[in-house]
């Protein structure tokens, strides 16, 4: 026999191959249980450990950053870098916009089939206290900017 199955020439033949289909289901049916077992098994280990050591993870970043943010108060151009990994910083600006107000008052040129505030958004300029103002200088209505400073963490790759 050259493995090819044979085909089915009787219904003899057809009950022996849905007894064979049977056993292979049971079979395989088995075998998902095993291994669902062992993954719940591993699981019941794994992942309170891992809950452990991301508590600690945290703890340690909750700790650079504030250390950090501390250097930056005295030095807005602080960075630490060595053998270990590195602590910087990158600022950004998060923008919170009404579509409404902004389709009233943008220039012509931003606004196509719909307004495009991607490319508005390059021509304003955040204020400290969060306003915002457009090229000319002018308070843009319904717009407000905030600045955030997110610390950056790095660790070497193993």
């Amino acid at each position: 026999m050259n493995g090819e199955p044979t085909p089915i020439q009787d219904e003899d033949g057809l009950s022996k191959q849905l007894y064979r289909l049977r056993k292979l289901h049971e079979e395989q049916k088995c075998e998902d249980k095993r291994y669902q077992k062992e993954i719940d098994e591993s699981q019941a280990w794994y992942l309170p450990a891992k809950q452990v050591r991301q508590n600690k993870i945290d703890e340690v970043e909750s700790l650079i950053e504030d250390f950090y943010m501390r250097q930056y108060d005295e030095n807005p151009y602080y960075r630490f870098k060595s053998r270990n990994g590195s602590v910087s910083k990158r600022e950004s600006t998060t923008y919170t916009h009404n579509d409404q107000k902004l389709l009233e008052t943008a220039p012509d040129k931003f606004i196509k089939k719909s307004f495009k505030w991607g490319d508005y958004k390059k021509t304003l300029t955040a204020t400290d206290d969060g306003r915002v103002v457009d090229e000319n200088g002018e308070i843009v209505d319904g717009v407000t900017a905030q600045h955030n400073i997110n610390v950056i963490i790095n660790t070497p790759k193993d």
